[in-house]
């Protein structure tokens, strides 16, 4: 991004964090981010306290996902939003290996590109066995892909499953 378009990502955080009574969300849905932006995020420590992510409708490739992936500020997070990005198959993989996303319950991935192995990964994946809603509508899993998500012995919490 030139300089005009520059975005100050601090004060995009201290105005689209939301405190609750247990939970941090950071909103950030639709504000133009890429993966610079991203990987300056999962080195912020203020990502700790978050227990709830939107980074839906940016600009966010696997690059982004990765250095997510293996931030040390993610433990706490339940819930991540990863809609309408350019993510594929290597993301999912990110996020099916990244050890401190055991506790999180929701994995919003529609509208993304993770294709067949991209699910197989999820799948596959012994970090994610707490996830309650998985939504991977529209990423052209195809009948292979959804077959090994519907059939994952590490899916069994999940309640809220959407497909292509």
């Amino acid at each position: 991004m030139s300089d005009e378009q520059s975005i100050d990502l601090d004060q995009l955080i201290a105005r689209k964090t939301v405190r609750g009574v247990a939970d941090v969300s950071l909103e950030l849905e639709n504000k133009k981010l890429g993966d610079d932006e991203i990987i300056r995020l999962a080195n912020m420590e203020i990502l700790a306290e978050v227990t709830h992510l939107d980074l839906g409708e940016n600009n966010i490739s696997d690059t982004g996902v990765s250095a997510l992936c293996q931030s040390p500020y993610t433990k706490k997070l339940k819930s991540i939003n990863l809609k309408s990005n350019s993510i594929t198959e290597a993301g999912a993989q990110h996020l099916a290996k990244a050890p401190n996303l055991i506790q999180l319950e929701q994995l919003i991935l529609k509208f993304n590109r993770i294709g067949e192995e991209g699910a197989k990964y999820l799948a596959e994946s012994e970090i994610l066995v707490n996830l309650t809603t998985l939504d991977l509508f529209r990423n052209r899993i195809g009948e292979v892909g959804a077959k090994a998500i519907k059939s994952s012995k590490n899916f069994k919490r999940v309640s809220r499953l959407r497909l292509d």
